[in-house]
């Protein structure tokens, strides 16, 4: 019998973009693989290639070459339905703003990646769980603009697990919070990383965020360095 594949593998992944005089090379020969159920946390400078990575990982861009993987399947030879599907109900994404829209409730909010699916009913129980977990029991009717920064993010969060993903992206989701509410959240997607046994790829600047998510890597030169 087979070995189950990584939940993500990237094979001599590069990314390059348009520039003059020669194109700007963000990732080079990137080898990298993630199983299912493990956290890690990517550092590195602005402008590095950090974000582009996750976009990578996530299906939200495709490489100049090389391969990624989504639990064994090539994501370069699937459909954008097939995409869209692999981004829907296998990866939640947290980006450093909340992206929540404002004219919908907090439990709205949560349940919008669900609206156009037959498990919109179902989920309702989840979101509202979700948003208790989140200590936001008494904001499920709130709005946006009623909430504070760190309440937000963590709606964003709830609405990132509506479809118990296999895998979270996290792009700096503490980057615009107080120390406390940064502190907060981290520890927060910790403990959700465990109770619902999903990957975890973290970016931040701060390395007392980062040092709370398992091994830590630094894009360095296109590639993804392992830290002590």
């Amino acid at each position: 019998m087979s070995e189950t594949p990584p939940l993500i593998e990237l094979r001599k992944v590069a990314k390059e973009y348009p520039g003059a005089p020669a194109p700007l090379c963000v990732l080079k020969d990137l080898d990298f693989h993630l199983e299912a159920g493990t956290c890690i946390a990517v550092v590195g400078p602005s402008g590095c290639g950090k974000s582009t990575l996750l976009n990578l990982m996530g299906a939200l861009d495709r490489p100049t070459s090389g391969d990624i993987f989504f639990a064994g399947r090539n994501m370069a030879v699937l459909s954008e339905n097939e995409l869209a599907r692999i981004r829907n109900r296998d990866i939640g994404f947290v980006f450093q703003l909340h992206h929540l829209l404002p004219q919908y409730t907090a439990l709205e909010n949560v349940l919008i990646p669900v609206l156009a699916s037959h498990a919109a009913a179902d989920a309702h129980g989840r979101a509202v769980a979700l948003l208790a977990r989140m200590g936001l029991a008494d904001k499920a009717d709130a709005r946006p603009g009623q909430l504070s920064g760190g309440e937000r993010q963590r709606v964003a969060v709830a609405r990132a697990l509506i479809n118990r993903p296999r895998l979270l992206l996290a792009d700096e989701p503490t980057g615009s919070l107080n120390e406390a509410a940064a502190q907060q959240l981290a520890d927060l997607l910790c403990e959700l990383q465990r109770e619902e046994g999903m990957a975890v790829v973290i970016v931040t600047h701060a390395p007392a965020i980062a040092a709370r998510f398992g091994k830590i890597f630094e894009l360095h030169g296109g590639r993804l360095v392992p830290q002590d």
